[in-house]
């Protein structure tokens, strides 16, 4: 075993540890806990609170701790998820301790609001009389944010790229006046479209069982089963063109759409991806580095740093030819004329 697939192995583990074991504990905990409160609590409570802090929707008792397992254990297993695509890779890097993190304390925050809430509300009669929400909002707040950040340190900072590197792209030769286009369409890795279906039918579970149990944010919830399943219409399939007008990609629903026009062309390369290590993802990602683009797949992808604006990548098949076809367009288009 060499030194880096060790260091990515005590990153795994740790990110497991934070991301997933622990949230699954947590929310164990917090659900057992609302569970033997069950007895103590009116058949009816408050489940959500307006802008001042009070109650303003209410539902039955059981339905916090259904709510809190579908949350809890749904991000632990979709943060499983992510390390299991970022093992096959064999890199790591800091987005993916950030996703660790941030599923670490948003487990704290999620799991602490609902608890105190509902331990708020144990011995009354009538849920009208349910204490603001606003301390518990805090202090679920607080621990969120300290939780997040320790368990960002304690995960190792490991940046393991297996030692891809940007590869400047060699011009094509054109002769004067020769115009050429290159065109190619790129679609998302399967365990991308796997993570935003998966998204879609959570936030779909949880719209059914808030409008079951009287939830009003079920219509929220809804609503974004809907965003995450258009994403899924519209960031899976893209066409990639490179020619005279510069780099341009547009989904094959039409939009969105995204380019780097010719004369804002600074320099392209060839580089290797890795969705998860480098962008935390798959779609249209930014990462920690300062790069933006469309990252569907690992793999090599187009590389554009810009004169103006962050540096865009694209992966795609055949990116070598793709970007010479651009290196030599961009160094037509700066010289004299």
């Amino acid at each position: 075993m060499t030194a880096a697939s060790g260091a990515v192995r005590r990153a795994r583990r740790a990110y497991l540890v934070v991301a997933v074991w622990v949230p699954l504990a947590v929310t164990t905990v917090a659900v057992v806990l609302m569970l033997t409160w069950l007895g103590e609590l009116p058949a009816v409570v408050a489940t959500h609170w307006n802008g001042a802090g009070e109650p303003d929707g209410f539902g039955p008792a059981w339905a916090s701790p259904v709510l809190a397992a579908v949350l809890g254990y749904g991000l632990a297993a979709l943060f499983a998820g992510v390390a299991a695509a970022a093992a096959r890779t064999g890199e790591w890097g800091p987005t993916l301790r950030f996703l660790g993190a941030l599923a670490c304390g948003l487990s704290f925050f999620l799991m602490a609001l609902v608890t105190a809430t509902l331990a708020g509300q144990r011995g009354l009669e009538d849920a009208a009389d349910a204490p603001s929400i606003v301390p518990a909002l805090a202090v679920a707040g607080v621990l969120g944010l300290v939780t997040g950040a320790i368990a960002w340190w304690v995960q190792p900072a490991v940046a393991v790229s297996g030692g891809t590197v940007a590869i400047s792209a060699e011009a094509m030769q054109l002769a004067p006046g020769e115009r050429a286009v290159w065109l190619r369409t790129t679609t998302m890795a399967r365990p991308g479209i796997i993570a935003v279906v998966g998204v879609a039918l959570l936030m779909a579970a949880l719209a059914v069982v808030l409008a079951l149990t009287g939830g009003p944010l079920w219509g929220m919830f809804a609503g974004l089963a809907v965003l995450f399943g258009v994403l899924a219409a519209t960031t899976c399939v893209f066409r990639v063109r490179v020619s005279a007008d510069g780099l341009r990609v547009r989904s094959v629903a039409g939009f969105p759409r995204f380019g780097v026009p010719i004369d804002d062309v600074a320099a392209v390369s060839v580089v290797h991806v890795q969705p998860m290590a480098q962008f935390g993802g798959w779609g249209i990602r930014a990462g920690l580095d300062g790069r933006f683009g469309l990252v569907l797949r690992a793999g090599e992808a187009i590389q554009v740093e810009r004169r103006q604006g962050r540096t865009f990548v694209v992966t795609v098949d055949d990116a070598a030819t793709g970007a010479s076809l651009l290196e030599a367009l961009a160094a037509r288009a700066s010289r004299p004329r």
